[in-house]
């Protein structure tokens, strides 16, 4: 090596090792951005499919068939098809619970929509009044 080279070395390394941990640190960020819009895909769809239960309450209350007890079902939403690798889809399970009010033709609906992403099991609990209503 001559005079003006030494700890030339050095500072590449340096300079190489910062680029590496600064790259792997965008990667993982970017890792992080793929899957809370996964979360917020399942999230989403959570709620529509709450939305869409209660809309079925609604219409059954107004045809006089709406009844108290609880009931199960599984459902499967595929997502767009620009969804990411990590969310092309999901089952999600839907408990609803009706319960009759005090006031003639009225109930309290609770939808709870669970699911499981990420190896966590994960719910969200919607509650509303349905049936009859005052005009």
């Amino acid at each position: 090596m001559r005079d003006g080279e030494k700890g030339f070395l050095l500072l590449e390394t340096l300079v190489l090792a910062a680029v590496l941990v600064l790259m792997a640190g965008a990667l993982l960020v970017y890792r992080q951005g793929l899957r809370m819009e996964a979360q917020t895909r399942f999230e989403a769809a959570a709620t529509f499919l709450a939305e869409s239960e209660f809309a079925q309450l609604e219409y059954q209350a107004a045809a006089g068939t709406l009844a108290e007890g609880a009931a199960l079902r599984q459902v499967h939403v595929d997502f767009s098809p620009e969804a990411s690798e990590f969310s092309g889809g999901g089952d999600f399970l839907l408990r609803t619970d009706i319960q009759r009010m005090e006031q003639a033709g009225a109930y309290r609906a609770a939808v709870t929509v669970a699911w499981q992403y990420g190896g966590r099991q994960q719910q969200q609990i919607y509650q509303r009044r349905v049936g009859a209503y005052e005009k």
